[in-house]
């Protein structure tokens, strides 16, 4: 099979942790050609990659022959200009969300993936994860209206530094486009009205309301404790229920011959004693795994904040098995199979056999943005706001 080659440009800790080692570790993707402008970065990069070749200018990349593929890990200001840039340029293009941050942005990037024949993709990567790909599809024989009840809750330890990107940016849109994004795939349908109450920045509870009458309603924030999983998705039809913790326990109820299932973690990490201990091993280990990274402590201790391992109401012969686990085996990988691999790895081999991808594309990353758009506009007003795609 021919390789894919990949150019990435931005190479910093998210695309150090996800993407680059699914393209380093493929057996049809391949690594050519990595830019960020920080030199420290692209110096460890090179040790561990003799074969691909490194810059401090993204415009490298761009106008490399040998570049099949760009993935875009840069900070989201930037997302709008390269993705263009990078369409323009003749290649296929792979950007983390959020594609866009405002109206402008997005029909720039909509005109530029309409005038070139490269294929973009927006890494709002939920929709690959293997435990909401299964509810999809239980869900076919579900009637409708369905109602989806959504938390995406994880502490920002960070908020008030003055070097901190985020600081003033709305956490519904750089965050929350992800779970805008899947419940859109979910119902395969667009909200017709929604509102949102909150804070501008931080901490939202949301309304989506869609032509049939199915409704969404999603919690975004950033406060909370560590110790409880940041994701949790229940879904009720007439009849049936799902619910999903944090991409790993999944729950059904009313499919018959459809019983419960566990999910391992990234990579297929930990399926073993997934298995044997169900989601109880999952937080039982992860708040290990909090406590023995003396990093992420110093961090949640600068912030006031208590960490206390788990204890599940299980017999002591149990809770001693997992302890056990956890110390016999590799540090434990605190990290769900949210679908990253799936979703790059898809868009990958679909440029191979010139199948159109399953991927976001810029239809979609354009409807995450703007929906959270509006629900900053319902904020503000207090009152539901009609959602519309003719706003671009």
């Amino acid at each position: 099979m021919a390789n894919v080659r990949v150019g990435f440009i931005g190479a910093g800790q998210f695309i150090t942790a996800s993407h680059l080692p699914a393209v380093t570790g493929s057996s049809f993707m391949q690594a050519a050609v990595i830019a960020d402008i920080n030199p420290t970065i692209l110096e460890k990069h090179k040790v561990s990659l003799p074969r691909t070749r490194f810059t401090t200018d993204y415009r490298e990349v761009l106008s490399d022959p040998n570049v099949d593929v760009v993935v875009i890990g840069t900070r989201q200001d930037l997302h709008a200009k390269l993705i263009i840039e990078s369409l323009d340029a003749g290649k296929w293009v792979y950007c983390e969300k959020p594609m866009a941050e405002t109206p402008v942005e997005i029909k720039a990037v909509l005109a530029a993936e309409s005038r070139n024949q490269g294929r973009l993709a927006i890494g709002l990567n939920r929709r690959f994860a293997p435990a909401y790909t299964d509810a999809k599809k239980l869900l076919q024989q579900a009637p409708r209206p369905w109602f989806i009840n959504y938390r995406l809750m994880a502490p920002h330890l960070t908020t008030g530094e003055k070097d901190d990107f985020y600081r003033d940016r709305p956490r519904i849109i750089y965050e929350g486009c992800h779970i805008l994004d899947l419940v859109c795939w979910f119902l395969d349908a667009i909200p017709v009205r929604v509102f949102m109450t909150g804070d501008r920045k931080r901490n939202n509870c949301c309304i989506l309301e869609f032509a049939d009458g199915s409704n969404v309603s999603f919690l975004c924030g950033s406060i909370g404790s560590f110790c409880l999983t940041k994701e949790y998705m229940e879904v009720f039809a007439q009849g049936y229920s799902i619910a999903i913790s944090d991409f790993v326990d999944m729950r059904v109820r009313g499919f018959a011959g459809q019983y419960d299932k566990q999910f391992p973690l990234d990579g297929g990490a930990y399926a073993e004693q997934i298995r044997e201990f169900g989601f109880d091993y999952y937080e039982i280990c992860r708040t290990k795994e909090i406590l023995y990274n003396a990093e992420s402590m110093s961090l949640i201790g600068n912030a006031g904040m208590v960490i206390e391992e788990v204890h599940r109401p299980a017999n002591l012969a149990r809770q001693e098995a997992v302890a056990a686990y956890r110390e016999l085996k590799q540090p434990y990988y605190d990290s769900p199979d949210k679908g990253r691999k799936q979703a790059l790895e898809h868009f990958a081999r679909c440029f191979l056999t010139g199948v159109t991808p399953q991927t976001s594309d810029g239809a979609a990353g354009a409807r995450s943005t703007l929906i959270g758009l509006a629900l900053l506009k319902s904020l503000e007003s207090g009152l539901p706001v009609e959602y519309s795609e003719d706003r671009v």
